[in-house]
């Protein structure tokens, strides 16, 4: 009796399981002109276009990161070059590991600066542009005002 019942639960649930149909098989016998395959299809690209577009956005921030190192290490580099050659640290070596520390905080100073420019330049495009001439215009202005006060 058990076994007979549990055979027909069974059979039951198997049935159910092929009787339960696709969202292709279900839109597929009303969709007689094709609209739910070409929606498909169209949700499809849209989610390609969208993970392209997100390859191009790290590739571009990657590519901003590893030039604002670059830019960065410029005055370390410099600093360096100028420790090396004029052998600094033997003559001050206070002097010379003061210069580096200084070299080292300008040059995170300049990476931070233009990593912010570069992103925010990825991020807004040529809006970004207009608000920093205008940024620039004004800091010149003011500059010019308070040169010429000081005087």
């Amino acid at each position: 009796m058990i076994r007979a019942f549990f055979t027909v639960i069974m059979t039951l649930l198997a049935l159910q399981v092929f009787a339960t149909p696709t969202p292709e098989d279900m839109y597929g016998q009303y969709d007689k002109d094709g609209k739910y395959r070409d929606m498909q299809e169209q949700v499809d690209q849209m989610n390609q276009k969208v993970a392209e577009a997100e390859q191009v956005q790290a590739k571009k921030q990657s590519m901003a990161l590893w030039f604002s190192i670059l830019i960065g290490l410029i005055p370390l580099g410099y600093i360096g070059k100028q420790v090396i050659s004029g052998r600094t640290w033997q003559n001050n070596p206070s002097g010379t590991v003061r210069a580096l520390a200084i070299g080292l905080a300008g040059g995170a100073l300049l990476f931070a600066l233009n990593y912010g420019i570069f992103l925010l330049k990825i991020k807004y495009g040529s809006q970004f542009n207009s608000v920093l001439a205008a940024a620039l215009v004004l800091f010149l202005i003011f500059g010019s005002i308070y040169v010429l006060k000081k005087k």
